[in-house]
């Protein structure tokens, strides 16, 4: 080796000694420094990300209330008020409902005749079998507002008859199966 540095010319001895210097620095930041600052940066963006977070939950109150807010509404949706109701109550809640939404829709409710269904998977039917007198375009209201207020309430059978001679709107007597399903607390 010294034969080589005795022999080389100056300028190629500046050149590898050059490149050994540069070797070792560039070892040096891959090993020593590269290595921390990418923790650095990792540790930085980790930082900006909770800070954010920090930030965005001050609205967290707001945001739970709304979702709070969003599942009742699709709870009544689905249920309507009758939800948080007792098996024994319901009956009379929905006869209730009835009778309140054929005044507001000027339909004349006859009769409202309760009955037990099946189980079906895990739901348990409420029949109520329901004879109202209403012109056509009362009677889509009537259904309309029973939807809204009731909630998921499927109409299992009917029957419609014409009442009188009017043609333009004349009166139907219905004659209507109403389901209503509830979940069987096992």
């Amino acid at each position: 080796m010294q034969d080589f540095f005795e022999s080389a010319e100056p300028r190629v001895v500046a050149m590898v000694l050059g490149a050994i210097v540069l070797l070792i620095g560039v070892l040096q930041i891959s090993y020593l420094l590269w290595p921390q600052l990418k923790a650095f940066n990792a540790v930085n963006e980790s930082h900006a990300v909770l800070q954010s977070v920090v930030n965005s939950s001050e609205g967290l109150d707001q945001q739970l209330a709304k979702a709070q807010s969003e599942v009742q509404n699709l709870a009544r949706q689905l249920h309507g008020d009758m939800a948080g109701l007792p098996a024994k109550q319901m009956e009379s809640y929905i006869i209730g409902r009835l009778q309140k939404v054929s005044w507001d829709t000027g339909v004349e409710l006859i009769r409202v005749k309760p009955g037990d269904g099946q189980k079906v998977q895990m739901f348990q039917e409420s029949l109520f079998e329901v004879e109202i007198h209403a012109t056509y375009f009362d009677f889509f209201t009537w259904l309309r507002t029973i939807g809204e207020e009731l909630g998921y309430i499927v109409v299992k059978k009917y029957e419609i008859k014409p009442r009188g001679r009017e043609l333009s709107d004349p009166k139907l007597g219905i004659v209507l199966t109403m389901v209503s399903y509830r979940m069987v607390q096992s």
